[in-house]
């Protein structure tokens, strides 16, 4: 049989020159990994900011004040001895705004940030089960004018729908952690051609995403613990496609 090969498009290329040109001209030294189509950077976004290329689609679940402590026990302990950076403070997405496409989780608790127009996503966590103390569902912005999504994924607590199934994932990788399927259903709705970009992307969901898609794509996350995950699950995933 045939082996695919994934082939850089136009918008690589460029993120490849300006990432030559980064070294060359000495802007912000920061922990860099490149595997296949997917670039990797251990730093805050800030730095990398005006280097990121604007033909890029943001596809992020960003941190936000959502009052919810990851660490208090629920019906079990936590697995969680600290909250991720950015869980109890304010988000801004205005930084994102100016990219051509944007799919934004959580864009509920700053609705009023956010411009008018656009499209939603529904995440359906309970996915016809009866409802309890989890959050039913999770909304997603999108800058593009579309029809409203609707993605049911069951993922209450310990109940977790497909490979992320408790079975085989007994300890998330992020207390944020989104689920495959619905993250590579965001990815479909991105205009071909595009870099994805994940600027918090925890432990490399998107990306993980991104890869099963074929699609170009950029992670920043600023914790070395979850960055060292997101590069593993991204390495695991790109062995297990075919070249």
């Amino acid at each position: 049989m045939p082996r695919h090969r994934q082939y850089p498009t136009n918008a690589a290329r460029q993120w490849a020159y300006r990432q030559r040109e980064r070294r060359r001209t000495g802007a912000p030294d920061v922990v860099c990994s490149e595997l296949g189509l997917c670039t990797l950077f251990c730093s805050r976004w800030e730095p990398l900011y005006t280097l990121l290329p604007r033909r890029s689609a943001v596809v992020a679940d960003p941190p936000y004040q959502a009052g919810y402590d990851y660490t208090k026990a629920r019906r079990r302990p936590s697995q969680w001895d600290r909250n991720f950076v950015g869980a109890t403070a304010d988000f801004d997405p205005a930084p994102w705004l100016s990219f051509p496409e944007v799919i934004l989780f959580g864009a509920d608790h700053y609705h009023e940030r956010l411009p008018r127009g656009g499209s939603w996503l529904c995440w359906d966590k309970l996915a016809g089960t009866t409802p309890a103390d989890f959050a039913p569902c999770e909304w997603a912005w999108i800058s593009k004018d579309l029809p409203p999504q609707f993605v049911p994924h069951l993922w209450r607590g310990g109940q977790r729908a497909g490979e992320e199934n408790i079975a085989r994932l007994p300890v998330k990788h992020h207390p944020a952690q989104k689920p495959l399927a619905v993250l590579q259903r965001c990815v479909q709705l991105i205009t071909p051609g595009l870099v994805i970009l994940d600027p918090f992307m925890g432990s490399g969901s998107t990306l993980v995403a991104c890869v099963r898609e074929g699609r170009p794509c950029i992670g920043i996350e600023m914790d070395p613990a979850y960055y060292a995950i997101a590069c593993a699950r991204v390495q695991a995933e790109l062995q297990a496609r075919p070249g």
